[in-house]
């Protein structure tokens, strides 16, 4: 199975076109709001335009909630691309829809949902912080499953993209046989069984991405 992901403007002149995308909020509430329930407090889902051909992250420009009642929230977005849409049970009462602007009108972007660490400042692990994480990212993998939790990939580990490839500072000697990297992304098996409160691997600067990996 392949990793779970979950994905415009520097405007040439006034008059230059802007396409916009509407995305109905329900199916955002419906994903926040599992995490919620399950009091998931160290993952969360993170959302992106993505070129539906290349799978590059689209440019943002502008988003902004819109209600059946008329009322406009503007959305922020990350330096990333990432849209930080709110757990909202009024937008979901009201059918809010977010309206996406992106830089190239003629780009076809697409929604793309990427299951993450929620703290993206984080920078050092312990073996039970990973654990945790890793076990949460199951816990969330099977409830989308629903009933048919016992077909969802299992979660072998953790994803981890790195802004370069030095980035990793420490990790601990048990560990080296599990971390399997390729320039800047990193693949760490992980045994969710280890309760230690020991530091476990620490990089530099915060990873870009911490997500599952998940059985090929």
């Amino acid at each position: 199975m392949k990793k779970l992901l979950l994905a415009t403007s520097i405007m040439l002149g006034v008059s230059a076109p802007v396409a916009a995308v509407d995305l109905e909020y329900k199916g955002f509430y419906q994903r926040l709001n599992l995490i919620e329930e399950n009091k998931l407090d160290k993952i969360t889902m993170a959302f992106y335009l993505v070129d539906s051909y290349t799978r590059s992250r689209c440019v943002l420009t502008d988003a902004k909630m819109l209600n059946k009642n008329g009322q406009h929230d503007a959305i922020a977005i990350a330096d990333d691309g990432q849209l930080l849409v709110p757990l909202s049970q009024s937008y979901y009462d009201n059918f809010a829809v977010l309206r996406v602007e992106q830089q190239d009108p003629g780009q076809n972007c697409i929604l793309q949902m990427q299951m993450q660490v929620k703290d993206k400042q984080q920078k050092a692990f312990s073996f039970s912080e990973l654990a945790l994480i890793t076990w949460q990212m199951q816990e969330l993998v099977d409830e989308f499953g629903g009933l048919l939790s016992f077909m969802m990939p299992n979660v072998q580990g953790l994803h981890i993209e790195m802004k370069k490839a030095d980035s990793l500072k420490y990790i601990d000697s048990s560990l080296r046989d599990a971390l399997n990297c390729d320039g800047t992304v990193c693949k760490l098996l992980i045994d969710m069984d280890d309760k230690r409160d020991e530091n476990a691997i620490e990089f530099s600067s915060p990873p870009v991405v911490v997500a599952p990996w998940v059985e090929e």
